[in-house]
């Protein structure tokens, strides 16, 4: 990818043989002449982080706040705890993104798409809430743990329009996730204005971490465009791109609980934000070795699904959920080797979560 943080390609070279050194050399000189130009162009200062990390921190702490008098409504021994081991897989793709420069800075210069197809994952599930299923209105928590399991998610393809708008460059490798962590965190309110439906308003907060190597696979860098699938393919062994991702995302929800009859419930939920922070960092491992650290802000955060229950006792129930989630439009810097370009990196997430949990109640 050729912007003024340099082209994002997995090699960061077009392949040698395939042009002449006169071409070579005309690219290599205005690729050094881009860099110089953003260079001077934008500020070396690199602002941490860790601000923007504070105020989600603030936020937190705040909601936890609020809800203070409600939670002390609860520790009257007339709430427990429901512990929910599953498994599940996570089915969609992941975005990173880089724009080009202005004009144009709403157009793609690159996008890497890292599948999740699917990621499988297991995990530990904890509802803190009112014993009694009748209560007409109280206070209800809930914990989330899913860890993936490192095996083969599917492929990572990169599609480049380097000083075009058609595709100049296309790549292609097995995807392999590292680590997956998924963490959410919620607290709220629930109302039941009539018998089989309740209400529930809460805020919460969702951490999520994926870690790829791209491994093996080829390259179709053309001497001519536009790119076509038929172009020669060079082809590569080992690992050759490592790729993460760290989601930071405080959102509210609302969810409508509805008590069939004796055997089955079921849920429905949504939620809903602008408030997302993300933190990413692309390695490549191959020809010419770089390290890109992109930190992004805001966007579009939606996730909804439900979830049908069956209870064939009062203590042990059975669950299968299917939620969605997307984000987009989250956007931000670039760093690299402490140069910062301004707003040319995005990343986004579009995935389908399908689990299944034994609850037990304490």
């Amino acid at each position: 990818m050729g912007s003024g943080r340099d082209n994002r390609k997995l090699f960061g070279a077009a392949p040698a043989g395939r042009q002449s050194e006169r071409k070579n050399a005309r690219k290599k000189q205005g690729k050094q002449e881009l860099i110089y130009r953003d260079e001077m162009s934008y500020s070396h200062t690199v602002t941490h982080p860790v601000l923007t990390i504070k105020k989600i921190s603030v936020l937190v702490i705040l909601t936890a706040f609020l809800l203070s008098p409600a939670f002390a409504e609860t520790v009257d021994g007339s709430y427990g705890f429901t512990l929910s081991p599953y498994i599940g897989i996570l089915y969609g793709h992941s975005e990173e993104i880089v724009y080009k420069t202005a004009p144009y800075q709403n157009l793609y210069e690159s996008e890497l798409l890292w599948d999740l197809k699917p990621l499988v994952y297991a995990g530990l599930g904890a509802d803190f809430g009112p014993l009694d299923s009748s209560w007409k209105k109280g206070f209800a928590a809930a914990l989330s743990f899913k860890a993936g399991l490192p095996l083969r998610t599917g492929k990572i393809e990169d599609r480049d329009w380097i000083g075009a708008n058609y595709i100049t460059h296309y790549s292609q490798h097995d995807a392999y996730s590292r680590t997956a962590i998924l963490l959410d965190v919620s607290a709220g309110y629930f109302w039941r204005f009539i018998d089989p439906l309740a209400l529930h308003v809460y805020g919460e907060f969702s951490f999520m971490h994926f870690s790829w190597s791209a491994r093996d696979g080829y390259t179709q860098y053309p001497i001519t465009f536009p790119w076509d699938s038929s172009f020669p393919k060079t082809y590569y062994s080992g690992e050759v791109i490592r790729y993460r991702q760290n989601w930071f995302i405080l959102t509210p929800g609302v969810s409508l609980d509805w008590d069939m009859n004796r055997l089955f419930s079921l849920k429905a939920f949504f939620n809903y934000s602008p408030l997302i922070y993300c933190a990413d960092r692309d390695e490549h491992l191959v020809g010419i070795k770089k390290t890109f650290l992109d930190y992004l802000y805001f966007g579009h955060y939606l996730k909804s699904g439900g979830e049908l229950i069956l209870s064939p006792s009062q203590n042990i129930s059975l669950s299968l959920s299917a939620s969605y989630k997307r984000i987009n439009g989250t956007r931000g810097d670039t760093i690299i080797q402490s140069v910062r370009f301004k707003d040319e990196a995005g990343a986004a997430l579009s995935a389908l979560d399908l689990g299944l949990a034994v609850n037990f109640r304490l």
